[in-house]
């Protein structure tokens, strides 16, 4: 792990992909690449499915534990990481937590959402859990300690509907018949609900330091 950041570092390599320890990936990486001047604490992005394409949540782990300006700062990437490789000029931001409502959460999350409000960023407001899947922004804000959460939450609800949607069609010879004639669909949806194909997350915002 250590050989493939110092890799980056050096500019022999453009990325590093491991499926190693993620505490360990992130720690080697503030220390041999250091972050960019702004950011405290880099974070893990993941890209999730949504009703009407994705969206990109973070942090998904790297940061259990949040000041506001950390959640400006996650505010500020995910907005950077979306402009880069989506092409928006103005990708909206949402602040996950327990309603819309400005009044809802706690002073980190409302201090948060003040910062990102006056940021200059096209911050929608609070989004909630639903909000994710329903692609009401392209980037959902939080700590790690939720995201993490959030993520094996999603993880294990596919997995049930996975199992749930086999279990009906192995019910009787009937629903078994409709099984097979519906295979192309099933397939298909057991495709769209994989955590898979979902749970690598990037870990960016750094950048080598003479």
């Amino acid at each position: 792990m250590r050989v493939s950041i110092n890799l980056v570092k050096t500019g022999e390599a453009q990325a590093c992909i491991s499926a190693g320890n993620t505490g360990a990936l992130l720690a080697t990486s503030r220390f041999v690449l250091k972050t960019i001047p702004g950011v405290d604490r880099p974070a893990l992005a993941v890209i999730l499915p949504t009703i009407t394409g994705h969206t990109y949540v973070l942090d998904l782990g790297a940061n259990v534990d949040c000041t506001a300006e950390h959640l400006f700062q996650f505010g500020l990437m995910g907005a950077s990481l979306v402009s880069s490789v989506e092409n928006k000029a103005s990708p909206s931001v949402g602040l996950l937590n327990i309603g819309e409502e400005e009044i809802k959460g706690n002073e980190i999350v409302k201090q948060a959402a003040e910062l990102l409000r006056n940021s200059g960023l096209n911050f929608y407001g609070n989004v909630e859990g639903n909000d994710i899947y329903k692609g009401t922004t392209d980037v959902v804000v939080c700590d790690g300690f939720v995201g993490n959460i959030t993520l094996k939450t999603s993880e294990g609800l596919a997995q049930m509907l996975a199992t749930y949607l086999r279990e009906e069609f192995r019910r009787n010879l009937l629903t078994k018949m409709a099984g097979i004639i519906a295979m192309p669909v099933i397939n298909s949806f057991k495709r769209r609900v994989d955590h898979r194909r979902y749970n690598g997350a990037s870990f960016g915002f750094t950048r080598h330091c003479d």
